[in-house]
């Protein structure tokens, strides 16, 4: 047997694994399952080429792009753990601000359904009626055991698992 560019191929038993290095610089072989999950097309973000010069509206980098330069060459090293602090921070006040905007369209009555970020995962789409709200979480009511929650009554639902559902006719 050969290949198209002349070259012989060697006869491979099935589920077998072979490495073959592509021109493109990559490897045909087994992959992990996370590197399955992703997708195929997406380039991951930092291999995203930059835009080609003529593109740009400027000849000035971007202010983030000119930091993660830093951060990347090592510039900003002594900084690092106050910099992963100041996002760490970012990030907790922007799901606290999501988390109150959910909450705010919620009413005790609605009926809602567990959404798949759930955990544990037997409660994704379970739908329930919410029966009490507080400050930061809903009570809901599933009208049959579940799982560990043999009251039918989940309390302390963050806001963000629930999806809420059109009225019943």
């Amino acid at each position: 047997m050969a290949t198209a560019a002349g070259e012989p191929r060697l006869p491979i038993a099935p589920g077998q694994c072979t490495r073959v290095r592509l021109p493109v610089g990559r490897y045909c072989a087994t992959v992990s399952k996370r590197s399955r999950r992703r997708s195929r097309n997406t380039p991951s973000p930092r291999l995203l080429p930059l835009p080609p010069a003529g593109d740009r509206p400027s000849s000035k980098p971007e202010p983030e792009r000119l930091l993660l330069d830093q951060i990347a060459s090592g510039g900003l090293d002594p900084h690092l753990t106050a910099i992963a602090d100041a996002i760490d921070a970012r990030l907790e006040l922007l799901e606290t601000i999501n988390s109150a905007k959910a909450l705010a369209m919620l009413n005790v009555g609605d009926r809602v359904r567990f959404n798949h970020h759930t955990r544990p995962q037997y409660l994704r789409g379970v739908e329930g009626v919410v029966i009490e709200l507080d400050q930061r979480t809903a009570t809901v009511c599933v009208h049959q055991p579940v799982g560990r929650f043999r009251a039918g009554e989940i309390r302390q639902c963050p806001p963000l698992l629930l999806e809420r559902l059109p009225p019943a006719a």
